[in-house]
């Protein structure tokens, strides 16, 4: 027997196993659907690329010899590798890297990366929240696969599509007396750092009518902005979405003007990002969940 087996096809290794299998050239043929003497051709071109008689003929069908049932084990071994290495290509796993800004990260993303979990179970999910400036940049970067920023987002690299439209509102402490832009002159405007695009509305805002407020204090997280503002120290701007969330019986809504009411999140990417499995089958439940 050769000692070096060199143009053995894969093709060859499933004809061979399904023939095992069924004992039969015909059911291999119609299982593979192949014409017969595809089958038989293919069977005579390994046993002469082995050097060895893989099946018995007979009138009951195809038996293995002793070199089949040599062969049988390792082509079984051969193709299940075959399939797991095909999977590894198709089918949705490993790591899915995204990003997100902290307030689309507590109230809209928990449902949706639940049921991602639930169907794609092999897929390692991360998620980095911070501004909308910072994780633009780790999209462009490749640090991320992708990320939820607020809109919109102009870049000749990156694609975006809106995943929910926010309507923003102003909340101040429940005992806090806001009737005019005089009363929030005198409030401290509780943000962000600079990459936040809600900071900049809200500076935008302040700018436009003229307002100075006393201070700014920059604060890390959700949390930390609530509990200041619930205890009298400013006012912030957030998404109406999220004041939901936290406990309204200590804060007071106010609408603000039109032209600053409303922010886009969206959903961003490289254009020339790799589609894994994972992705794909990311991209495809988030459009559904989109609202």
């Amino acid at each position: 027997m050769k000692t070096e087996v060199s143009s053995v096809d894969v093709r060859d290794l499933q004809i061979f196993q399904s023939v095992a299998r069924h004992q039969s050239v015909t059911k291999a043929a119609q299982e593979l659907n192949y014409v017969q003497s595809n089958v038989t051709s293919r069977i005579s071109r390994l046993e002469k690329e082995l050097e060895s008689q893989l099946f018995y003929r007979n009138g009951r069908g195809m038996v293995l010899t002793s070199a089949g049932h040599i062969l049988l084990p390792y082509a079984n071994q051969i193709l299940q590798l075959m399939t797991e290495a095909k999977n590894a290509f198709f089918l949705p796993r490993g790591p899915l890297k995204l990003g997100s800004t902290e307030s689309t990260a507590a109230v809209h993303l928990p449902g949706l990366f639940m049921e991602y979990q639930r169907i794609c179970p092999d897929v390692d999910v991360s998620l980095t929240t911070a501004s909308s400036e910072q994780l633009i940049e780790q999209v462009l970067r490749y640090e991320l696969d992708g990320a939820f920023v607020v809109g919109p987002v102009n870049h000749p690299d990156l694609k975006s599509s809106v995943f929910v439209e926010e309507e923003l509102v102003l909340i101040s402490a429940s005992d806090q007396v806001i009737q005019s832009a005089d009363d929030l002159g005198k409030q401290t405007i509780l943000v962000f750092d600079s990459g936040c695009c809600y900071r900049s509305k809200l500076e935008q805002w302040f700018r436009d009518e003229g307002i100075r407020p006393i201070k700014r204090m920059e604060l890390n997280t959700l949390d930390g902005l609530f509990g200041c503002v619930k205890a009298g120290l400013g006012v912030a701007l957030v998404s109406r979405s999220v004041a939901r969330e936290y406990n309204r019986r200590q804060m007071i809504l106010h609408s603000v003007p039109r032209e600053y009411r409303y922010a886009a999140t969206v959903y961003i990417q490289r254009d020339d990002i790799q589609r894994t499995p994972a992705l794909v089958h990311f991209l495809n439940l988030m459009k559904k969940q989109a609202v």
